[in-house]
């Protein structure tokens, strides 16, 4: 324990010595993270490349240690090829991570990035042919390298999307890879162990520069490259037999990444919108709004995650995981049921499911659902509104989905009549709704022409209700004082106006 812990102070200070290198000429490459007013909310210009110092302080405290003496060599035995493949994997991830940060990539190709890092890690040696839960064994078989992939690809993002205010991300790697480092040495995998704790002095050594208020920024490549050390090391410290996992370790650890990265997936997909996008609804957004101050959330996710990764300590050390699952559902369920996080997930899911049940049983009736998903602006007078006017244009859906990023507000809501209408009889529109260059929402409008009516002029009315609207949505955005939303109820919209019969064909 005495070399670990040297190993690790070693680390910290290469870390820090690198970390206000790199800080003073990332400007100059480019490396800085600015505010624009919409998601990006920090107040000045910030450096970013902490990634690239803990990746460097990591792999110059290898690299010494290693040529300079025996020690290391004969810890790492014959798993000297699983610290290359993961050093490789861990360049390779910071270098994507550092052209995402300098130059921007779409998240496809991100993600493509990122399953190469995972299948070097597999060519390494680090592979998940069995797990053991509840003294159950469960051979994956031919699912061995899929499922590899798919935990370390959700190590990855994991982090990737908790990296949202200063020292989040940093602090949450520290607690995990000290955990790991004691897990490790329990089922005698020093050489994992030895790697978590220069993994734990690096970050250390950086979150001098991190801590609130920040004078750097981790950025892409950072947190990437702790979610594939962290998710990696996880698998390789709790193994207790040939590629055989104790999962209730691991999972323990991951809890509250896990359960942030679900949250934002089921929260983005039941609005409709891109898992991609990106909100203020998640956790430490979620925090924020509690607690008001970057210091306080960062202890508040620090308790959470020791809590859980003692649960998994003790686990090991009791040989029961029903103490790990029971630290995670303790956890979880405090948060859930405080409404602090999770709690408007859990009712939209509800929601869809009770829609999907009264179509099934071919409800006649009006399904109308609304979400505020964030920020405390009070929305029922602008959906009634809305739903108001889908009356009067004879629509059979409308679904409202408002992301002011900047102004920490997010609104959803669906409206929903029966119609026996055939799918080629109705007309659909997706519509963007603009503040200044930015796309803060979108309305997704369904139905049908009224009698008496052309395709234009029901397009038109639907243009009309358009631009209030918008404006009451860009009002909100701009103007943080304003505490209510006002109804549509000026605008006017034009009576129906004859046409001919020739004129009734369908709008599709």
């Amino acid at each position: 324990m005495f070399y670990l812990l040297a190993l690790g102070c070693i680390a910290a200070v290469v870390s820090y010595t690198l970390t206000n290198f790199i800080g003073s000429w990332a400007p100059r490459w480019g490396l800085v993270d600015r505010p624009d007013g919409h998601h990006k909310s920090h107040a000045r210009v910030v450096a970013l490349g902490g990634g690239l110092a803990v990746y460097l302080a990591a792999a110059v405290t290898f690299a010494v240690e290693y040529f300079s003496s025996s020690r290391l060599q004969e810890l790492l035995g014959e798993r000297q090829a699983l610290l290359g493949g993961l050093l490789v994997a861990c360049a390779w991830i910071v270098g994507l991570g550092l052209y995402d940060d300098r130059f921007g990539m779409k998240g496809r190709y991100k993600l493509l990035g990122q399953l190469i890092a995972t299948l070097i890690i597999i060519k390494s040696g680090l592979l998940i042919n069995a797990f053991v839960v509840f003294e159950q064994e469960i051979v994956l078989g031919p699912l061995a390298i899929p499922f590899t992939i798919f935990w370390l690809l959700g190590a990855i993002n994991s982090l990737n999307l908790l990296d949202g205010i200063d020292g989040l991300a940093t602090t949450i790697g520290i607690i995990l890879c000290t955990t790991i480092t004691v897990i490790a040495v329990t089922f005698g995998r020093p050489e994992i162990a030895l790697v978590a704790a220069v993994f734990v002095g690096s970050l250390v050594g950086f979150l001098r520069f991190n801590y609130p208020p920040a004078k750097m920024f981790l950025g892409d490549a950072g947190s990437m490259l702790i979610g594939l050390v962290v998710g990696s090391l996880a698998i390789g410290g709790s193994m207790n037999g040939p590629a055989t996992v104790a999962m209730a370790a691991p999972l323990a650890i991951w809890a509250l990444p896990i359960f942030d990265s679900v949250a934002a997936i089921m929260r983005r997909k039941l609005s409709g919108r891109s898992i991609y996008a990106t909100d203020r609804g998640h956790l430490h957004h979620r925090l924020m709004a509690v607690f008001g101050k970057n210091t306080r959330v960062l202890a508040v996710v620090a308790v959470c995650c020791a809590a859980t990764c003692a649960g998994a300590l003790i686990s090991i050390f009791m040989k029961n995981d029903l103490v790990a699952l029971f630290s995670i559902l303790s956890v979880l369920c405090i948060l859930v049921v405080t409404q602090v996080f999770g709690h408007i997930e859990f009712v939209m899911l509800i929601s869809r499911l009770k829609s999907i049940v009264l179509s099934l049983f071919r409800y006649k009736g009006d399904r109308e659902y609304s979400f505020r998903l964030q920020g405390n602006r009070n929305w029922k007078l602008l959906w009634e509104s809305v739903i108001e006017f889908a009356q009067k244009l004879d629509l059979i859906e409308v679904v409202l989905d408002v992301n002011l990023a900047a102004a920490q507000e997010g609104f959803h809501a669906s409206w929903r009549r029966p119609s026996a209408t055939e799918k080629q009889e109705r007309w659909t529109a997706d519509v963007p709704l603009f503040s200044g260059n930015h796309v803060i929402g979108r309305l997704h409008v369904c139905g049908i022409r009224p009698q008496g009516m052309t395709s234009c002029e029901t397009i038109n009315q639907l243009m009309e209700l358009l631009e209030p609207l918008e404006a009451e949505i860009v009002a909100t955005a701009t103007d943080p004082e304003r505490g209510d939303i006002r109804a549509l109820s000026s605008v006017q919209l034009p009576a129906p106006s004859p046409v001919s019969s020739s004129t009734q064909a369908s709008v599709t």
